[in-house]
């Protein structure tokens, strides 16, 4: 095995890491597989549930409506994942939601406590009580459980592989990701190949929504792409393909450059491996980000993930796929997350077109100058300055808190 095989498998097994498929808005979605996980070991009748989490994952779950159903709240989360979620479906918990699930979890959610902490890395821990007791953890990322005890006695404790699946996206360049374009696995192929079914149609079931963003907007990419993530934060219960723990992510990456791609007649072949390349620059920027951040993920980094595959649909030089991502990263990096709801759908909108706009930009060899703003010579010296630039943003989610769902 030599070198570039190494890094295939890395890609690979980042990848499989980092695009997963969900019924509804990841953040409830996590608390709900904590809860059905917990049930599994629970001795007889419910008595309480105790919900404490980091505010990033609180400020992303006040809001948004809860798949299957047009409430919203982390209270019935964990109720309906009491009632009808299945553990072992990972982030599709909430597949199995009906009218019957939502009545009986309207009953049971004032058994539920939920508070947050000044904390910035996602961290969920539900505690349940019944004749017995039972901690669940989920750490890093929306479906990683890092620990279970009962009763004191510790059945799982994962958490210290938590930091090496984010050196392994951050052992890969933007070169290597190229690379990996001309030679993917094929089982990573077909999962986009469904990324593509998936996401696609929750998009064309909004633009038949009366009232839906998108369709009020038109039949343009970016109108597809806000139909999509409106219909999803409404509560559709429809999967959605996730990139680096985020539907609307994975909308705003794979619907704009499989439209464009399939629409203008190009290759199929070559679309699957333009969409692969927006997601893997989406999974491999977040990693200079966080998972949950004070930035808007669908609006500025899934774009900048889009601009890249938009331009590698006409061409595979280097130059211009770095330059689509630096136009869009310098531009809309300061666009913010103020939780997950409908609107969010509109931030995508506009990411989109930038991307659109970027890779024009890009194929005509027009770049944001070093030293504009943030821009660096380099993109890979750009992304790195997200970091920075995302922890001096950590006091927005604590004041945008004070805010959401007051009109």
């Amino acid at each position: 095995m030599n070198a570039f095989d190494d890094v295939r498998e890395t890609i690979r097994t980042v990848f499989l890491d980092n695009v997963k498929l969900s019924y509804g808005c990841t953040e409830p979605v996590a608390v709900g597989l904590s809860v059905a996980t917990g049930k599994r070991y629970l001795i007889g009748e419910l008595r309480n549930i105790e919900i404490t989490m980091d505010r990033n994952t609180y400020k992303n779950g006040l809001e948004v409506s809860l798949p299957g159903t047009h409430l919203h709240g982390f209270e019935m989360a964990a109720a309906l994942a009491y009632v009808a979620g299945v553990s072992k479906l990972g982030l599709q918990v909430f597949k199995d939601v009906d009218s019957d699930a939502v009545s009986l979890a309207e009953r049971l959610k004032e058994r539920v406590v939920v508070r947050y902490e000044n904390e910035m890395k996602l961290h969920i821990r539900t505690k349940m009580v019944a004749d017995n007791e039972v901690l669940v953890e989920i750490t890093d990322s929306h479906d990683n459980i890092s620990k279970i005890v009962v009763d004191g006695k510790e059945l799982l404790n994962t958490q210290e592989t938590v930091a090496s699946k984010k050196d392994a996206v951050r052992s890969i360049t933007l070169n290597d990701i190229f690379a990996y374009i001309e030679l993917p696995h094929e089982d990573v192929l077909k999962i986009v190949e469904d990324a593509i079914t998936y996401n696609l149609q929750i998009s064309e079931k909004g633009m038949d929504v009366e009232g839906n963003f998108g369709r009020t907007l038109g039949k343009d990419v970016n109108a597809y792409v806000a139909a999509g993530i409106d219909e999803r934060m409404s509560g559709e219960l429809m999967p959605v393909m996730t990139v680096a723990g985020s539907g609307n992510q994975g909308i705003a990456c794979i619907v704009p450059v499989a439209l464009q791609g399939l629409s203008s007649g190009i290759e199929k072949e070559r679309v699957v491996k333009a969409v692969l390349l927006s997601m893997l620059v989406t999974i491999y920027v977040k990693s200079y980000t966080g998972k949950l951040t004070p930035i808007c993920g669908a609006g500025s980094i899934a774009s900048s993930g889009a601009a890249a595959g938009l331009t590698y649909l006409y061409t595979e030089d280097y130059a211009k796929l770095k330059s689509s991502i630096n136009n869009v990263l310098a531009t809309l990096f300061g666009m913010t997350c103020d939780g997950a709801k409908r609107s969010c759908a509109l931030k995508a909108s506009v990411g989109t077109q930038m991307a659109m706009n970027s890779k024009v930009l890009s194929m005509r060899n027009v770049n944001i100058p070093c030293g504009n703003g943030f821009a660096a010579r380099d993109v890979e010296e750009t992304i790195k300055r997200l970091e920075i630039l995302t922890s001096s943003l950590r006091n927005f989610d604590q004041e945008i808190i004070d805010f959401i769902g007051h009109c």
